[in-house]
């Protein structure tokens, strides 16, 4: 079975960040993994697409033209890969900061707000890392050991926690859109 996750947003947003850390988590989990990004030249503000291919196969192409879970931060994100989110199977936009919403199988969340009423303002990366370790993408308890290895762990535990409970409240509408689309389920984690 193979998965492939994006994160789409702006320069500044730590999606290379998140997706690195995904990657190691999978891999620590036992599985072949690859991870790729694009950026402009611009330091920040510019597009960002990180994204990480993971299977208990190897990998022997790890370039995709759509992803199982493409999970946009931001606005910046979208409009740059907007055909590769167009043809994602599941889509989860950051409601605060993304205003195209014209995706198949969209599920919208709060992200941004949910992190500031959680006290970690600007680390909607880290939230995301939540939703899909709610989600059964990534071991829960792999994903914090390797989250507590960073900087700043206590605040990121803080934004890793409201992601997760974001991803909980999804998770029965993830998993029923995955099946109507006849994808199997995720990597046995």
């Amino acid at each position: 079975m193979e998965i492939s996750i994006a994160f789409a947003g702006r320069g500044g947003q730590g999606l290379v960040f998140a997706a690195t850390l995904l990657a190691n988590t999978l891999f620590k989990q036992g599985y072949y993994v690859a991870q790729l990004q694009s950026y402009g030249a611009e330091v920040r503000g510019g597009s960002v697409l990180a994204y990480v291919v993971a299977s208990d196969m190897p990998i022997e192409n790890p370039f995709v033209d759509s992803f199982t879970l493409f999970i946009a931060l931001h606005e910046a994100g979208v409009k740059r890969w907007l055909k590769l989110a167009q043809q994602s199977s599941i889509v989860i936009l950051n409601r605060d900061l993304v205003e195209t919403k014209t995706f198949p199988n969209t599920i919208v969340l709060p992200i941004t707000r949910k992190v500031e009423e959680a006290g970690a303002r600007g680390r909607e990366n880290i939230a995301a890392l939540g939703i899909l370790a709610a989600l059964g993408v990534a071991r829960n308890e792999l994903l914090i050991e390797v989250l507590r290895r960073q900087k700043e762990f206590e605040k990121n535990r803080i934004a890793y926690k409201a992601g997760y409970a974001l991803g909980l409240e999804i998770s029965s509408r993830v998993e029923r859109l995955l099946r109507s689309q006849g994808e199997g389920p995720w990597l046995k984690t």
